[in-house]
């Protein structure tokens, strides 16, 4: 088991290249951001072969699903035997971990291990089941922030010109820890603001001038709000980035343009899952972000990682082009070196050149929201982000909203509470609710039942915002007597 560990981290040292800093001005890695495809091919292959071997001998979940498949780990010698492996996905980590509390036997970290060599626990935000906790290494801290300063270097980041202030409670939230040490790595001032509340943060951009925000994009709205509440103007402000995760955003063609308008400036986003950790995963290039219009597109980082997408129902990959479910294998983990999990996303994959000049693949309109998230509601499905691109048209409305899902009648009702901005007329208040009714019918396809709420109503959240209620199935008080 020692010798397959050992074997697994030689190989990640092999390809960590460009360790301290980076190698040129637009690229830190140019061997590999620019790597041809058969290049990239070669490097996952490589690791791959190695990957399966440690995490068949040190992580007794992934030992035990290739043997109810009837696998072995010489049967996966490149990237074209990957798809014989079984997709992993939450509700089998669910499982283990209901069956080995309170750590499950998921990842390649044991007792042992964790207290010679432990970093940091994090945890999956619970958002579509029970949190399962990840105890990662020492040596994960440092891939994660050789990797996230890749994808920061991408979006522009520099050292010399810009500060970042983090607005985040530092919780065991895999995102903005990763932030941190990345901007670390390259030499980046940080601000932290991790345990003041909203004003305070405020205060800090007032004085300490950072040009980087890093947030979820709910919580870039209502700072921007606030901060306009308290006498100063975003857009004025010295934050020239707006960083976000958790969320979708970017590829929320309202909200990016809604938050870019508030603040004066550009949007850029990563995206990733705690499981498949240390890894940016998905990040936005400059070159992405400076266009503004058309379909918003994500890269991924495929000398870390190998990206797929897979048909809902059958999990069989699609070919690129065709829209389905993400999958990933983390090639860039001790603790984690998950194959083939089903992050759940759909989107639709292009491994042409990007402008920025970067070689890997890339999603294309983004991530347009997980299968857990989407919605049925008679007969028509959608996502919670389409809703909220149609919210974030109408410029009188406040920056909350809310997603309501019941049953009358046996017949699904969608309800939908925004709030108007403070001071807007109540006389306008019905053509405000007309024009969300008509902005969602036009994306959705559906009627919503529209509530307008008194500004403050809707609650406000650091951490991802729970939006949807879905109340169907739920008995009402009468029916329970």
């Amino acid at each position: 088991m020692q010798d397959a560990r050992t074997e697994w981290l030689a190989t990640l040292d092999r390809y960590h290249r460009d360790r301290e800093r980076p190698a040129t001005a637009e690229y830190w890695s140019p061997s590999l951001d620019t790597a041809s495809r058969d290049e990239l091919a070669a490097i996952q292959s490589a690791k791959l072969r190695v990957a399966v071997r440690f995490v068949y001998e040190c992580i007794p979940l992934y030992r035990r699903h290739f043997q109810r498949a009837g696998l072995e780990p010489g049967d996966i010698r490149s990237i074209e035997d990957l798809p014989k492996i079984p997709v992993m996905t939450k509700q089998l980590m669910a499982e283990d971990l209901a069956e080995h509390p309170p750590w499950g036997t998921y990842t390649a970290v044991d007792d042992d291990i964790w207290l010679r060599h432990g970093w940091q626990i994090f945890a999956s935000s619970g958002t579509t089941g029970q949190p399962r906790a990840f105890r990662y290494t020492a040596y994960d801290r440092v891939m994660w922030s050789w990797t996230n300063a890749r994808a920061m270097w991408a979006i522009g980041f520099r050292p010399g010109r810009d500060s970042a202030l983090l607005a985040f409670g530092y919780g065991p939230h895999v995102w903005l820890w990763g932030v941190h040490y990345g901007l670390n790595l390259m030499g980046i001032p940080i601000v932290t603001a991790g345990g003041l509340d909203s004003r305070a943060r405020v205060r800090f951009i007032d004085t300490y001038q950072p040009t980087i925000l890093a947030c979820t994009p709910s919580y870039a709205l209502y700072l921007g709000s606030l901060m306009r509440e308290m006498g100063l103007d975003p857009a004025a402000s010295s934050v020239r980035h707006i960083f976000c995760g958790g969320e979708p955003a970017f590829g929320v063609p309202a909200t990016r343009r809604r938050i870019e308008e508030l603040w004066n400036a550009s949007l850029g986003e990563f995206y990733g899952c705690t499981e498949a950790s240390p890894s940016a995963g998905g990040y936005t290039c400059a070159a992405a972000i400076a266009t503004k219009e058309g379909p918003s597109q994500t890269h991924l980082m495929e000398d870390t990682q190998i990206w797929e997408v897979v048909d809902p129902q059958t999990f069989q990959p699609l070919p690129d082009g065709q829209r389905g479910l993400t999958v990933v294998t983390n090639l860039c983990s001790e603790a984690s070196p998950q194959l083939r999990f089903l992050v759940g996303d759909f989107t639709v994959l292009d491994r042409s050149p990007c402008a920025c000049g970067r070689t890997h693949a890339r999603a294309l309109g983004g991530f347009q929201g997980r299968a857990d998230d989407m919605l049925n509601i008679r007969g028509v499905t959608l996502f919670p982000s389409a809703i909220e691109d149609a919210v974030r048209r109408v410029p009188d409305l406040g920056d909350e909203f809310q997603i309501v899902v019941t049953t009358e009648r046996e017949l699904d009702v969608l309800t939908v509470l925004v709030e108007p901005r403070p001071g807007v007329d109540p006389v306008q208040h019905a053509a405000l609710v007309q024009r969300v009714e008509t902005e969602i019918i036009s994306r959705c396809e559906l009627r919503p039942v529209v509530q307008l709420v008194p500004p403050g109503t809707l609650p406000k959240t650091e951490f991802k915002a729970k939006r949807v209620r879905d109340l169907r199935g739920q008995l009402s008080q009468e029916e329970r007597r």
